[in-house]
This record gives structure tokens, sequence and C-alpha cells, in this order.
């Protein structure tokens, strides 16, 4: 394996901000599937699709840093920030994959609600990883994430509530218990992603 000793800056940002695109990408068929509940299992097939391209984004960055002796940032912050990213896109999959294996009838409004919360933090990871080459104004994004993380869980334990309230078919409750705790999980990883962004800041501060 060949190694460089230059720092393959932009190979690396221009990666991690195509994952974070994908991810919002995710996201959004997410949002989609939920708001337009038709067609459900080709839907859950494009969402797939775009979670296989993250995951191939994701070998990309881990390539890239095993062929590169210095980094632009510390190894284990852009494996992280590769690895959440990627989950973000998992998570997606696997919450269109639980709707169709539990062959949910009609979807909830708390989880369109949710699956809004979740474009909106992807949407400021993508944004923020934009811009995390320079290290500048990013503070307000992993701020605006926080509040769409605390937004979604607000969301989650008014959702799980109304469930156990309002359902008398255990059945049910269990298939959207499991399906809207696992959306509040992609916007977990939204928040994970600007936690690693933030100790990034300070390093370099």
């Amino acid at each position: 394996m060949r190694l460089s000793l230059l720092p393959k800056k932009s190979e690396f940002f221009t990666l991690f901000e195509r994952h974070a695109q994908n991810a919002l990408e995710a996201a959004q068929a997410l949002e989609q599937l939920f708001v337009d509940f038709t067609d459900v299992e080709n839907k859950m097939r494009d969402i797939h699709a775009i979670e296989h391209y993250g995951d191939k984004l994701n070998h990309e960055i881990v390539r890239h840093l095993n062929e590169t002796f210095v980094t632009p940032l510390d190894r284990e912050d852009i494996l992280g920030l590769g690895t959440k990213v990627d989950d973000i896109t998992d998570v997606c999959y696997d919450v269109s994959e639980l709707v169709h294996l539990f062959k949910v009838r009609s979807i909830r409004p708390a989880a369109v609600r949710q699956a809004r919360v979740l474009v909106s933090a992807a949407n400021e990871v993508v944004i923020m990883l934009r811009k995390l080459e320079r290290l500048r104004d990013l503070e307000v994004h992993w701020i605006k994430i926080h509040t769409l993380e605390n937004e979604g869980d607000q969301i989650w334990r008014e959702a799980v509530g109304e469930l156990f309230e309002r359902s008398d078919d255990a059945i049910e409750i269990v298939k959207w218990k499991d399906i809207h705790s696992l959306v509040e999980v992609a916007i977990d990883r939204c928040e994970d992603v600007a936690n690693i962004v933030e100790t990034i800041t300070v390093k370099h501060s």
C-alpha cells in the first residue's frame, strides 16, 4: 500500500460533504415515505440504494485514511465522522425496513413530525461539514442540531405517551414504539456528528 506524506485534505472534506448529502437524501426519502405512504416496497428499495452508496463512501474515507500518513484532522475524528454520518443513513433504511416488515397500514402524524426534524438536522449536518475545512462559523450549526435533537426527544415522548394512552392494541404499541424510537436514534446520530465537530473545533482553536 502506497502511503502519502502529504495530507489529502480536499479528498477527506469532499468525501465528508458527499457522505452528509447522502445521509440527507436518506432522511428526505424516509420523510417522503411517511408523507406519501404508497408504493412502500419500492421506496424502501430506494432508501436501501442510498444506504448502500453511504457504505461505499464510508469505505472510501477509511481507504484514504489508511493511505495518508499526515491527516488534516485526528484519525479518530475522521473515523468518527464517517461512521456517525453513515449511521444516519443506515438507521433511515432500518426504519423503512421496519415499516415494511411490520406491515404498517398508515403512518402516525408524530412519525411525520419526527421525520421532518430528522431532515432539518441532516441538512444542518450537510452545511456544517461543508464548512468544516475552514473550521469557522460552525457553532451555529451544532447548536441548531442540539436544539433539533431536543425537539425530537419531545416528539418521541409525546408519541409514546399517546400510544399507551389511546391504543388498546398491544401489537400496534410495540410496532410503533420501535419505529418512533428508531427515528429518534437517527436524530441522535446527527447530534453525534455535531459533538465530534465541536470537539474538532476545540482541538484546533
